[in-house]
């Protein structure tokens, strides 16, 4: 968030820039609110923090992505990954977990709610008990990836899938990073939610899959890449890592084809 303000030193975040404009100062505080780890600090107390909490979660693309958000206050339970919102006339879904605050469950509630939470996978799970019990929605959650923690989630998937909710959702069983991990294909706006199954990488425009964090198989997480070769999406929202948006089908596929044989060539 707020590339303007931020970027990586030495292998870490930190301000590089100090706001200069009405807009890089939101985005500051977008940031200071999202950070899981409470990193990020203002020299002064500003007003404006207020209006901020409220923007919460934010429209992805508000022409090309109507009603996708992004959920903001990451949770260091979760690792810091993006949490996500859909609202939808079927029932409103929670894609993993951002850190229980009660501003930002008001702010879900008065856009419907959730009738799901969808988890990704085990690693992402945070403060799901709290979420559950405060929107009433069913859980989703691979039956490889349930733990102690997870044991009384309502919606445990099993076997390799795909499955469906309701008309427009997929979910794909794509094992490698966990042993359940689990992708949401969002059809109609061809998006696909990929937790840390995959991600654009920050150095560059190229898809990674993360191996030095890889807590099952690489070879098993490069096959679930190739199964993603058959999606028509063209939007990877992922749990860590950059967004990305390609022109069409083919470019997606062209980008999956060169994660792949670069992955390949350190395997």
């Amino acid at each position: 968030m707020a590339p303007e303000v931020f970027a990586r030193v030495d292998g870490k975040s930190a301000v590089t820039k100090q706001p200069s404009s009405e807009d890089e100062m939101i985005k500051a505080l977008q940031a200071l609110l999202s950070c899981p780890t409470n990193s990020i600090h203002n020299e002064r107390p500003t007003k404006k923090i207020l209006e901020v909490h409220k923007m919460f979660p934010l429209p992805i693309d508000e022409t090309v992505l109507p009603g996708v958000y992004h959920c903001g206050y990451h949770s260091e339970k979760s690792y810091g990954a993006t949490s996500y919102l859909i609202t939808h006339p079927e029932g409103n879904i929670l894609v993993d977990c951002p850190r229980y605050k009660e501003k930002l469950v008001r702010n879900i509630e008065m856009l419907g709610g959730a009738r799901y939470m969808f988890l990704t996978h085990k690693d992402d799970v945070g403060d799901h008990e709290k979420w559950s019990k405060r929107l009433k929605c069913e859980r989703i959650l691979h039956s490889g990836d349930v733990e102690a923690s997870t044991a009384d989630v309502e919606m445990k998937l099993h076997g390799e899938g795909p499955w469906s909710i309701g008309n427009d959702f997929e979910l794909v069983h794509t094992p490698g990073h966990t042993k359940g991990s689990v992708c949401l294909y969002y059809k109609p706006l061809k998006v696909l939610f990929t937790g840390d199954h995959l991600a654009k990488s920050e150095e560059s425009d190229d898809l990674v899959i993360f191996p030095i964090y890889n807590r099952h198989s690489v070879s098993l997480q490069l096959d679930s890449v190739k199964k993603l070769i058959n999606l028509n999406f063209e939007w990877i929202l992922p749990g860590h890592g950059r967004r990305i948006r390609f022109k069409d089908n083919q470019e997606k596929n062209s980008a999956l084809e060169a994660c792949l044989d670069k992955q390949l060539l350190y395997a």
